[in-house]
């Protein structure tokens, strides 16, 4: 699509073992997420305070601690952290990269503790501010913020798939959550941008065959998850699966449909 017959050549000497098949061009397009056929329910993560009051918020793969005392305090990237407790149900974090406000994040607890929102503005350099919500419903502890909690707006976020294929490159949008990635398909590192990405958080892709791309997730360098896009033989269907490392046996699983 942006590239001549002389980048064809480059790229299938790159996919040299695939005996430079082209990607099955069906990849191409919309494809809206089948709750009914999808395994995996939302991300779990936990939130807790130690005795000084400094809260921490962990995901498993990644975490952060603050304190709600309006300063800001350094994270990883040249990035900044405030937090201001409004009530004892809400709370403000706001966040800076280089001086320069990046997000602010308002978390609400509802229904008597037993459900999080969090409306988060992202401030980007160029282009609009974009406003979501995340909802999250509580799986243990009954202490204001403290527990763990299910994020079943993930989905939401991922309920639709944009693809668009090229002889190099693979990008992969998902607009509701604001995301996407442009990997490119000899397997080097692509950033994955989007409001809620935490970290440095990158995708590579290799084709395994027409309709199969192995992908592996870092975040900050570190390896995160391995997993695959793989496309029905009818090219109406794609499974995005993916798994950690060191436990392949627990998957993860969306459907998707073409549109």
């Amino acid at each position: 699509m942006r590239i001549g017959r002389f980048g064809w050549v480059v790229f299938c000497a790159l996919v040299v073992t695939l005996g430079c098949r082209a990607p099955a061009p069906d990849w191409s397009g919309t494809w809206k997420l089948n709750s009914s056929k999808s395994s995996y329910r939302g991300p779990i993560f936990s939130i807790s305070i130690s005795p000084d009051g400094e809260y921490r918020w962990d995901e498993g793969s990644s975490n952060f601690t603050f304190r709600c005392d309006g300063k800001y305090r350094p994270m990883r990237n040249n990035r900044t952290q405030a937090c201001v407790k409004t009530s004892a149900t809400a709370l403000d974090l706001t966040r800076k990269e280089n001086g320069a406000k990046t997000s602010a994040d308002h978390w609400e607890l509802l229904a008597g503790g037993r459900v999080l929102t969090s409306i988060v503005t992202a401030f980007r350099p160029s282009g609009p501010v974009v406003t979501d919500q995340a909802i999250a419903s509580r799986i243990s502890g009954s202490d204001g913020f403290v527990g763990q909690w299910r994020d079943t707006s993930y989905l939401q976020r991922h309920d639709e798939m944009t693809l668009r294929l090229d002889s190099r490159v693979l990008h992969i949008g998902y607009a509701s959550g604001g995301e996407y990635v442009d990997a490119p398909l000899d397997g080097a590192d692509a950033a994955v941008h989007g409001p809620y990405v935490l970290g440095s958080v990158t995708y590579s892709i290799k084709p395994t065959e027409q309709r199969r791309f192995l992908i592996l997730t870092k975040r900050n360098g570190k390896v995160l998850t391995q997993g695959s896009l793989e496309l029905s033989k009818d090219g109406k269907t794609i499974i995005d699966t993916w798994w950690n490392p060191s436990q392949p046996t627990k998957k993860g699983m969306l459907v998707y449909d073409k549109q």
